[in-house]
């Protein structure tokens, strides 16, 4: 009896498994759509809204210490006309970019000995070591950090040990700078470190053998390699510094003010709340403009 042949097994093509997929469900490519609506409703509703509001609140009034819908201009004028506003301003601005050059000028040396140097035990707790205070409280920090400046504190007992007169540490721009990099430089070195670690090492290998001294090194290969990590971690220190409010209260006492500490000031002033949302949104705004040059910079090829 002759073997009644079996038909060829069909193999589906690619395109009737998307059309039996999209039968059924969502396709392929509305997926990625759908997987980013609760990315987007979460922007939508706490950051978008807000900011929204924050705009209009510009333009309503005070009366009697009551906050009323209206549309005036009046907040906008007094404070972008307020000498108040243009010194808190210029102030900011000059202590967030001293605090951006002051982190990359420690956060690079430090991130390249951990990612290049150490071996991978001790590199592992420095890592570990950097991620501590991130996640611990930053005032408590900041407390710390004054009973260590004060004048009967550590730092001049230490002074006093060695000869050297008492010297006024806290309440001046010195106190303001190490409060900030408290804040913003384990990130910056945590950024640097996980940059280095990616670069190829036989870049660097291949620079030493053709007799590169480690400074050409690092301004030659390394520097070029990790120049958008650099741009992502100087313009995360300045936005840390630039809206810290903790620093410049505990650390100088509000003197000069900063434009985070002149926003609570003006709510404080008659519950001024539209002329305070002026200043928020001054501060976004100039945020957003620094974050764009940030990232062209980091963005921009190599001549």
């Amino acid at each position: 009896m002759d073997a009644v042949p079996t038909p060829p097994l069909a193999v589906p093509s690619v395109r009737s498994m998307r059309t039996g997929i999209a039968g059924r469900g969502p396709s392929l490519k509305t997926m990625p759509v759908l997987l980013g609506l609760p990315v987007l409703f979460w922007q939508a509703v706490f950051f978008a809204g807000p900011l929204l509001f924050l705009v209009i609140v510009t333009f309503w009034q005070v009366r009697s210490f009551r906050l009323q819908p209206a549309l005036s201009l009046d907040n906008w004028t007094r404070i972008l006309g307020a000498s108040s506003f243009h010194q808190a301003a210029l102030h900011s601005v000059a202590v967030s970019a001293t605090a951006t050059v002051l982190a990359l000028a420690i956060a690079f040396p430090a991130a390249y000995t951990i990612a290049l140097r150490l071996p991978a035990r001790w590199r592992n707790a420095a890592i570990a070591a950097l991620l501590v205070p991130v996640f611990s409280s930053y005032i408590l920090r900041i407390y710390a950090w004054q009973i260590v400046l004060s004048p009967e504190g550590l730092a001049n007992k230490l002074l006093d040990a060695v000869g050297i007169s008492a010297l006024p540490l806290l309440g001046g721009a010195f106190s303001l700078q190490i409060g900030l990099l408290t804040l913003s430089l384990p990130i910056a070195v945590l950024i640097l470190v996980f940059a280095l670690s990616g670069v190829d090492p036989s870049l660097v290998e291949a620079a030493e053998n053709l007799g590169c001294r480690r400074l050409r090194v690092v301004g030659n290969v390394l520097l070029p390699a990790i120049r958008s990590a650099l741009v992502l971690a100087g313009s995360t220190t300045f936005l840390l510094a630039f809206g810290d409010y903790v620093s410049p209260v505990f650390m100088t006492g509000s003197n000069p003010p900063t434009l985070s500490i002149l926003i609570v000031d003006t709510v404080k002033s008659g519950s001024q709340w539209p002329r305070a949302s002026v200043i928020g949104v001054c501060m976004l705004a100039l945020l957003g403009i620094v974050l764009g040059l940030a990232r062209r910079l980091g963005t921009r090829r190599a001549p």
